[in-house]
């Protein structure tokens, strides 16, 4: 990888959800080492507890708080204490998402309908729109930044995956929606990532470590030929959060190794 560049977010406060585990973490890592004080929130508290371990011991700084985004209650008490604590907030960055209904990833149409509509539109919709009104005087008190995490899913047509699919397209569009409410004060950015090797997508195999290493041989259906690793989605993220793309806002960039245009 990429050895990070100058320190970008100095003195800057960043809240991240998702942040324990996979693009997440490594965007939480990332952040950090450009300066950032990163605040990590997940449903996964230990999760997100390992994280911040891992910031603090490369010198950088983090805490974490347990967020559960289907709830409204917990999305609003969440924030109210960041606000509390960073009155003004230079970040907010989204990576957490549900995929997973029942355990299984498919949830074809024909078979189970609606199954796990509510949880999913519940997290990878309707709780970072939320998140995201809620922070609104802290976001615009810093002229700060939102970065929602959609994904390639967004432009597919999957029977198997169409809730999961149907929730990333929504979040383009809230993507639009939200920074023409902000403009000028606050720039919202989307990142859809390609294919990327997390725990998301490994927790299914009961040997997880000789899954991804599949996964890394198999490739990937891109101009590449390769899966991403969570770095690389951090590494973006990271530049639509900095300064370096303050004249970016109300898109969201495709991250994919060409995978669009392999379509």
């Amino acid at each position: 990888m990429n050895t990070p560049p100058a320190q970008r977010f100095s003195d800057r406060v960043v809240a991240i959800t998702g942040a324990a585990s996979g693009i997440g973490r490594a965007t939480a890592a990332r952040l950090a080492a450009e300066g950032a004080h990163v605040l990590l929130l997940d449903l996964d508290i230990d999760g997100a507890e390992e994280t911040a371990r891992g910031v603090r011991a490369r010198g950088g700084r983090a805490d974490a708080r347990a967020l559960d985004l289907s709830s409204p209650e917990s999305v609003e008490q969440v924030a109210n204490a960041l606000m509390a604590e960073h009155p003004a907030l230079d970040g907010l960055v989204g990576c957490a998402g549900v995929v997973h209904i029942d355990g299984v990833q498919e949830n074809p149409f024909l078979e189970r309908g609606l199954a796990g509509w509510d949880l999913l539109f519940s997290v990878n919709v309707r709780g970072m729109a939320s998140l995201v009104h809620t922070l609104v005087p802290a976001l615009v008190a810093a002229r700060g930044v939102v970065v929602t995490v959609s994904s390639e899913a967004a432009y597919r047509s999957r029977a198997g995956r169409w809730i999961y699919d149907a929730t990333k397209a929504a979040l383009l569009s809230v993507t639009r929606s939200m920074a023409a409410a902000l403009a000028p004060e606050v720039r919202v950015v989307g990142i859809a990532p390609g294919g990327t090797i997390t725990e998301m997508h490994l927790r299914d195999h009961d040997d997880p470590e000789s899954a991804r290493a599949r996964m890394r041989e198999a490739g990937g259906s891109n101009l590449l030929g390769r899966l991403a690793e969570p770095e690389e989605i951090a590494a973006a993220i990271a530049f639509a959060a900095s300064s370096d793309a303050s004249f970016i806002t109300g898109t969201t960039l495709p991250v994919d190794g060409g995978g669009a245009g392999s379509r």
